[in-house]
């Protein structure tokens, strides 16, 4: 029986209490100290990831769907997970993974914000697992690696990317893969065993099928070895030391270069080159504007649009921030050798990766203004979080890493200023970020939409139109029409009546809010010469103006005695049509260059009059 003693011993003045707890509780108080310091990097680790996860969580539930979002949601509503969906260039991107990951969230949930989102958080947050691995592996396991860690966990500027579901399905994987392929590289340098280089490859195919840019991994991987692990062998050295293993890394970006030639021959993509003013000031902004200006804690400022923003940092930041930049390098060359090869490792992927494949691909389009999208470096963060660790911090066994040792003050008050100064900035660039997120409007056309669609008749015809432009752009064509819109939220009867709708006199329409109208046919009316359309024994031709565009909507106008039967034929497909008392119309979707349509099945006995004829859209009718 475990004995506690709690006594009260009087003395001269106050009285004090001594309390003795049991030996048991004792002990495990111990074991959970000596715990707690044996394993208090990992903790800290721990708990700066769950913090991030619940800070980027709270700022991504405003956000909603937008723009390439629609298509993605669309797409893997209508497709099997086949090869032919998931090797589709998208504007140039060649994504996989990102279009795997869409179909399941779909399937799930379509329009379902927390999932998808949900799904790209936990993944930026495993991602964040990957690289506090990658700084174990590469500086072993001290407090100082939680440093590069805070910087990429709370980097403002990949916080916009996971508020555009598109953006995020390229970004977040590419993220978990660069930490893993550098962990399993370094790995392989160390020990030379095959299982790392097969883990590093396999990272970078998970790469290559993320996003396009991460062909830029591989050079990344080479310059890292030059710089830190050649042991003074030269360029020459580090290629014949480990040809195996560069071998196996050009045979996949090789294959994979002529794969994606191969699948984009016939796509039409976004490529073009910027003028010369364009580009430069496009450099000038990415580099200098968006991505120096943010690893401060900036861009404080924004300019915004529909649930978005880009950075616009003051003037005054971007000075500050340069000056900062620039004491930092000076400071780290001086103290740590072979610290200026970490700021070029930097540079170098941010030209690589991220400058030349837009500068190619968008810039073009939007001029120097693309610059600041902070998209564009996102997939820098975990290469920024290296080089800073790299820049102040020996590797694992590093020989001589320091000319000099800085005065321990020093660093311990410019660190924390630092890194406070970036967490107070962060906190509140993404703050004001915040404000700009979120689409009442959107959420409410989406909601609206999938109750009409759970509430119409089982047989109903609903008619295609354009979605209103403030939901999805009218420039994603096919993908801006409500068949493609709202088809996720439709039964797969529904979605394929709403695909491939029949002719007929009660069709529907979605309105601008979302709701099942009654539908009407858009377009100038063609009156029939002498008031209807010449019946020739049980049929009559009708000539159609001109339809130019497929999809279009035919409303041929009708008036009938009696209720009535007739077969309408669409170019050599017959439907069976039934037609109303009184006035009427039949509403049809029309091939490309249909001229006339032909009705038959009419009873001699039957009064129908054909009269009018219009080519146009399908709307709601008022």
């Amino acid at each position: 029986m475990t004995k506690v003693i709690s006594d009260v011993t009087p003395r001269s003045g106050s009285p004090r209490i001594r309390i003795t707890l049991p030996s048991e509780t004792v002990a495990q108080l111990s074991a959970w100290g000596a715990f707690a310091r044996r394993n208090g990097v990992t903790l800290a680790a721990v708990l700066l990831l769950v913090l991030q996860l619940c800070w980027r969580a709270d700022v991504v539930s405003l956000a909603s769907f937008k723009e390439d979002d629609f298509e993605f949601v669309a797409r893997a509503a209508e497709n099997p997970l086949s090869w032919d969906y998931l090797t589709r260039i998208h504007y140039d991107q060649f994504m996989p993974v990102g279009f795997a990951l869409a179909w399941f969230v779909t399937r799930l949930a379509p329009y379902g914000w927390g999932l998808a989102a949900g799904s790209t958080l936990v993944l930026f947050t495993v991602s964040g697992i990957a690289v506090f691995r990658m700084l174990v592996v590469l500086f072993g396991r001290r407090r100082a690696i939680l440093v590069p860690l805070v910087v990429y966990l709370f980097a403002p500027f990949t916080v916009p990317a996971l508020t555009w579901w598109s953006a995020a399905l390229n970004l977040a994987p590419l993220l978990l893969a660069i930490p893993m392929a550098v962990t399993a590289h370094v790995l392989y340098l160390r020990d030379g065993r095959l299982v790392h280089a097969v883990a590093a490859t396999a990272w970078i195919v998970v790469a290559l099928c993320s996003f396009l840019k991460a062909a830029a991994l591989p050079v990344l991987l080479f310059a890292l070895t030059l710089a830190y692990f050649s042991a003074g062998t030269g360029m020459r050295g580090v290629l014949r030391r480990h040809a195996g293993l560069w071998a196996a890394y050009a045979v996949v970006v090789v294959t994979y270069v002529a794969g994606y030639l191969v699948a984009a021959r016939n796509t039409p993509g976004l490529g073009g080159w910027p003028t010369v003013a364009e580009g430069l000031g496009f450099i000038r902004r990415l580099l200098l504007d968006t991505f120096l200006g943010t690893t401060l804690g900036g861009p404080w400022r924004w300019f915004s649009g529909p649930d978005r923003a880009v950075a616009s940092p003051p003037g005054l930041l971007v000075v500050l921030s340069a000056l900062v930049a620039a004491a930092v390098l000076v400071i780290t060359a001086v103290y740590r050798r072979r610290a200026l090869r970490a700021w070029g490792l930097l540079l170098g992927y941010l030209v690589v990766a991220d400058v030349v494949p837009t500068f190619y691909g968008r810039v073009h389009i939007l001029g120097a203004f693309m610059g600041m999208e902070t998209r564009y470096v996102v997939d820098a963060a975990p290469v920024l979080a290296l080089a800073a660790a790299l820049a102040f911090l020996p590797l694992v066994g590093e020989d001589s890493p320091y000319r000099a040792r800085p005065p321990r003050d020093l660093v311990i008050g410019a660190g924390g200023l630092l890194v406070g100064g970036f967490l107070v900035g962060s906190l509140a660039s993404v703050s004001v970020f915040s404000g700009y997120l979120g689409n009442d409007r959107t959420h409410a056309y989406l909601t609206t939409a999938a109750a009409a669609l759970r509430s119409a008749p089982p047989d109903a015809v609903i008619l295609d139109r354009r979605a209103p432009a403030d939901v999805v752009p009218a420039s994603y064509g096919a993908y801006a029409m409500t068949s493609h819109v709202l088809g996720p939220l439709a039964t797969p009867a529904q979605r394929e009546r709403m695909r491939h709708p029949e002719p007929s006199t009660s069709a529907l329409v979605f309105d601008d809010q979302g709701r099942l109208r009654p539908a009407e046919g858009s377009g100038e009316r063609a009156l029939a010469p002498g008031g209807c359309h010449p019946v020739a024994g049980a049929a009559v031709e009708i000539p159609l103006p001109t339809v130019t565009r497929e999809g279009s909507v035919v409303r041929l106008g009708y008036a009938s005695a009696v209720s009535a039967h007739v077969v309408l034929y669409i170019g050599d497909k017959g439907y069976d049509v039934s037609i109303g008392p009184g006035l009427g119309r039949v509403l049809f979707t029309a091939p490309a260059n249909l001229s006339k349509v032909l009705v038959s099945g009419m009873s001699p006995a039957v009064q129908i009059c054909f009269g009018d004829v219009a080519v146009g859209d399908a709307m709601a009718a008022s």
